[in-house]
C-alpha cells in the first residue's frame, strides 16, 4: 500500500506523530529498567518539548509562505513595492525568497521599461498630423491626438469614452467608417498593446485621398514638364519670326495678322509660365499676422465687391505671401461666380491648434465640385482651371488642407482654408 503526502502540514504532522511513537516505545523500554512515575515525567516534559518545537517550527515555515504569498499576489497586481522578510537566514527557503526578491525586482524594471515606451508612445501620437484614437478593452475611446478634432469636427476630450457607434465606426468584422463617403477618402489601420494589463487598440486614420492627390499631381508635373519645354521651345522661334516679319511687312491686314500671332504666343508663354508653377516646391516664411491687416490688404485688392469679416481680432502664424495669394484666388472666385457686392464674407476662427478661414458668397455656387481641383479643369468660358490647383497646392506645402462646397443653406459656395500650427 503506497502512502502519499499532499501537503506540508500533512507531513509535519507525521513527522511529529512519528517522533511521538518513537518516544513511547523508549518509555516502555525504560520502564523495565527503571521505575514507572520517573519514567512517565521524563516521558510527558518530553511530549510537551515536541510539541511546543513542533509548534514553533510550524508557525515559521507557515509565516514565511504567507508572506511569500502576499509577495506574489502583490507581483500580480503589478505592485512591486512589497518586499516579504524572509524568515530564515539560510537554508532553501531563505533561497526561495531570495529568488521571489529577484523576480519582483525584474518584473519592476520591465515595467518601468514598457511604461517608458509607453510614454514614448503617446508622445509620438501627440506630434503626428494624422488622427489617431486608442481604444480601451471597453471598446471606450481612452486617448486621440490633436488631429481628431480635423477627422471629427470636435477636440477628443469631449468624446472621451465614446463608443465606436457614436464615432460613426464599426469595430467588426473589420474598424470601418458607417458613411460610405469617409469609407472610400479613410483607410484605417489598427494594431494592439496592452496598458496597465489591459488590451487596448491603436488606430491610424489614412487620408486615401490625399495620397491619390500626391500620384496625380505628380503625374500632372511630370506632363507640365515635358510641354512646358516643348510649347517654349516652339514659341520662342515663331515670337521672334514674327517680330522681324512685323518689320518688313507694309499691308494694315498683314500687320494685324503678325501682332495677333504675337499677341498669342506670348499668351501661351504666360499659359505655360502659370502651369509650371504646380511642380515648383515653396520655401515658407512663417510669421504672426493680424487678420485685421490681412483683411484690410484684401479690401484695397477688391474695393468693388465690398467685402465683409469675422473674427478680426485672432492672430495667425503663417507665411503671409502665400497665404494672401491663396485668399485673392478664393475671392476671384467668388466674384467670377456672380456673388453681389457686400456678400462675400471672410471669417478667421482659432480654435485647439488650428487656424480657420473660411471664404463664403452668394454666387450661382459649385457646378461640378468632382474636378474642383484637376488641373486644366474650368466651368468658366475664359478660366485656365489653374488657380484652385495652385491655391491647394499652396495650402498643403504650408501643412493646411483647402476645401471647397456649396453653402448648406441658400446660395452660393463656402472655402475653408485649414492651417495647423
Amino acid at each position: 500500500m503506497t502512502w502519499r503526502i499532499n501537503s506540508l502540514e500533512a507531513q509535519l504532522k507525521l513527522s511529529f506523530a512519528a517522533c511521538l511513537l518513537l518516544q513511547l516505545v523508549c518509555c516502555g523500554f525504560l520502564l523495565l529498567i527503571f521505575s514507572w512515575w520517573k519514567i512517565t515525567i521524563a516521558g510527558f516534559s518530553l511530549l510537551l518539548i515536541n510539541a511546543y518545537l513542533y509548534r514553533r517550527v510550524q508557525e515559521k515555515i507557515f509565516a514565511s509562505f504567507r508572506r511569500a504569498s502576499v509577495q506574489l499576489e502583490a507581483l500580480q497586481n503589478q505592485d512591486y513595492s512589497l518586499v516579504a522578510k524572509p524568515a530564515f537566514s539560510g537554508g532553501k527557503v531563505a533561497e526561495f525568497h531570495q529568488q521571489l526578491n529577484a523576480l519582483g525586482e525584474s518584473l519592476q524594471q520591465h515595467k518601468s521599461d514598457y511604461d517608458q515606451q509607453l510614454f514614448l508612445l503617446y508622445r509620438l501620437i501627440d506630434q503626428l498630423n494624422t488622427p489617431i484614437l486608442v481604444f480601451d478593452h471597453r471598446l471606450q475611446l481612452n486617448y486621440a491626438n490633436a488631429a481628431f478634432a480635423e477627422l471629427f469636427g470636435r477636440p477628443w476630450k469631449t468624446l472621451r469614452h465614446a463608443s465606436p457607434s457614436l464615432l460613426g465606426l464599426l469595430a467588426e468584422p473589420q474598424w470601418q467608417f458607417v458613411d460610405a463617403n469617409k469609407t472610400q477618402q479613410w483607410q484605417i489601420r489598427t494594431s494592439r498593446f496592452l496598458d496597465q494589463g489591459q488590451n487596448h487598440q491603436l488606430l491610424v486614420f489614412i487620408n486615401i485621398q490625399a495620397a491619390l492627390r500626391e500620384s496625380q499631381l505628380e503625374a500632372w508635373q511630370k506632363l507640365i514638364r515635358v510641354l512646358s519645354h516643348e510649347i517654349r521651345n516652339s514659341l520662342t522661334p515663331v515670337a521672334a519670326l514674327t517680330q522681324s516679319l512685323q518689320n518688313k511687312v507694309g499691308g494694315e491686314r498683314e500687320q494685324q495678322a503678325l501682332e495677333l500671332i504675337g499677341e498669342r504666343c506670348q499668351h501661351l508663354q504666360d499659359f505655360v509660365s502659370r502651369y509650371a508653377e504646380l511642380h515648383k516646391p515653396l520655401h515658407m516664411e512663417p510669421q504672426w499676422l493680424n487678420a485685421e491687416s490681412l483683411f484690410q490688404r484684401l479690401q484695397a485688392l477688391f474695393p468693388e465687391a465690398q467685402l465683409q469679416a469675422k473674427g478680426l481680432q485672432v492672430k495667425l502664424w503663417t507665411d503671409s505671401v502665400f497665404l494672401q495669394q491663396v485668399l485673392i484666388n478664393l475671392i476671384k472666385n467668388a466674384v467670377e461666380a456672380g456673388s453681389p457686392a457686400g456678400t462675400i464674407e471672410i471669417q478667421f476662427n482659432q480654435r485647439e491648434q488650428v487656424f480657420e478661414i473660411m471664404v463664403v458668397d452668394r454666387g450661382h455656387g459649385i457646378s461640378n465640385p468632382d474636378n474642383l481641383f484637376v488641373p486644366f479643369y474650368s466651368t468658366k468660358t475664359q478660366g485656365q482651371g489653374i488657380g484652385l490647383s495652385v491655391s491647394r497646392h499652396i495650402v498643403e506645402q504650408m501643412g493646411g488642407q483647402l476645401s471647397l462646397s456649396n453653402n448648406s443653406q441658400g446660395t452660393g459656395a463656402c472655402a475653408i482654408v485649414q492651417l495647423h500650427y
